[in-house]
């Protein structure tokens, strides 16, 4: 993967909160808690706090554009039986977190804060 891709990859702000969550996870996660995580973190946002509703377009989001795009470029892993996602094992991966280290906004800070008087 150039950087040019990377860069594209990188460019929405779903796509990098799910990259954080699986890097920070290691391990495949649900799809619908997937969803409750990246509208909680877009909304800043508990993840207990955050209505259905966002989190429905998050998953709509997620499951018709970001996810397709990962797996497509071989980042993830999606499971569509058992409605799970995983970081996939590739190199490529390693060059496109290498490509985000570049970024000022990797990992996505702003968005990335659960601030308590929010919640």
């Amino acid at each position: 993967m150039d950087q040019m891709e990377s860069f594209r990859i990188l460019a929405s702000a779903d796509r990098q909160l799910v990259l954080h969550e699986l890097v920070e996870r290691d391990e495949s996660i649900c799809i619908e808690e997937l969803s409750r995580k990246v509208a909680a973190r877009r909304h800043q946002i508990s993840s207990q706090r955050i209505n259905d509703t966002k989190v429905e377009r998050a998953q709509i989001r997620l499951v018709h554009d970001s996810l397709p795009q990962l797996q497509e470029k071989g980042v993830t892993n999606l499971n569509w039986a058992e409605n799970e996602v995983s970081l996939a094992r590739e190199p490529k991966v390693e060059q496109l977190f290498d490509a985000a280290e570049e970024l000022e906004s990797w990992p996505p800070d702003d968005l990335l804060e659960h601030p308590s008087r929010r919640t």
